[in-house]
């Protein structure tokens, strides 16, 4: 019997050892030619099945639409997406509230954005001159007169954060101050009542004056009242409020005395500034005891 012919000469090393040296057991080498060109999953679709659920809370490039469930890495939710409530964490308690199962996770559309920007480009390129084209990146955010007026008229006067106070140990009398009991004349019955001097007793009320800082668990970072503000301005108006776009300079507070973050107790005046030019926005923020 002939053998078969091949159409195109193997050049696998493996294949031709088959060729020259068969084993019994093994099939026929021109059945066991390794396939080549199959299709396999790229890093990018793999690492779009990867990372934790989020819900987008508006349109992003290159991830997808407003409400569209997909999966991220820990870091750019943590880092850009949540303080900037761009997208909420998808919990299990969040999935019942909606109404969904993680069935409803999809995948990232790399695509999304892209072409909306290139096809606009191109219409108004043949209506008219280039330097008229806004591009879509442009109007998510406001300019900085129009972010502090939203600011000014959104946002309330004063912005209320809850924290556990740090329960404090009072000190023990020093023995100097412990109060001593009047001796007793040996002339007295033993049922007598014997009078005290007044000023033996030790009051236990907390000193006058300005009372001491209460430290909390957990600071108030410059963060936290970011992802604070975003939410102020999301509940009063959430067509424009989600278009304030803020960095972590934009705001500062005062009285700290070197520190960054509130760690006690009390209200603090905070200064949020919309642009460089423009007058800072001044706040009070105010840290309550947690309930």
């Amino acid at each position: 019997m002939a053998p078969a012919r091949l159409i195109q000469p193997p050049t696998c090393l493996d294949c031709l050892r088959r060729l020259v040296h068969p084993t019994p057991a093994s099939p026929p080498s021109f059945l066991s030619l390794q396939t080549r060109g199959a299709r396999s999953s790229t890093k990018a679709e793999e690492e779009d099945l990867q990372g934790i659920p989020v819900r987008l809370l508006q349109d992003i490039q290159g991830f997808g639409r407003r409400d569209a469930i997909i999966r991220v890495k820990p870091g750019r939710m943590r880092n850009y997406w949540f303080p900037k409530a761009q997208a909420e964490y998808m919990t299990r308690q969040r999935f019942k509230e909606l109404g969904l199962t993680e069935a409803a996770i999809g995948v990232r559309d790399r695509s999304f954005g892209t072409k909306l920007l290139v096809e606009s480009e191109d219409v108004l390129a043949e209506e008219g001159p280039k330097e008229t084209w806004k591009s879509k990146k442009d109007t998510l955010t406001l300019p900085p007169e129009e972010t502090l007026t939203l600011l000014e008229t959104l946002l309330p006067p004063i912005l209320t954060f809850s924290r556990k106070p740090i329960p404090t140990v009072s000190a023990p009398l020093s023995s100097e101050h412990k109060p001593t009991s009047t001796p007793r004349s040996p002339s007295l019955a033993a049922n007598a009542a014997a009078s005290t001097d007044s000023t033996a007793e030790v009051s236990t009320s907390p000193p006058t004056g300005e009372a001491a800082s209460v430290a909390i668990f957990g600071s108030v970072s410059v963060s936290d009242i970011l992802t604070l503000i975003r939410e102020r301005l999301l509940e009063a108006d959430p067509a424009q409020g989600g278009s304030v776009a803020l960095e972590a300079e934009a705001v500062q507070i005062q009285g700290l005395e070197g520190e960054d973050r509130i760690k006690h107790l009390g209200t603090f005046e905070v200064l949020i500034s919309a642009g460089k030019d423009l007058k800072p926005l001044v706040r009070k923020i105010e840290v309550v005891p947690e309930e």
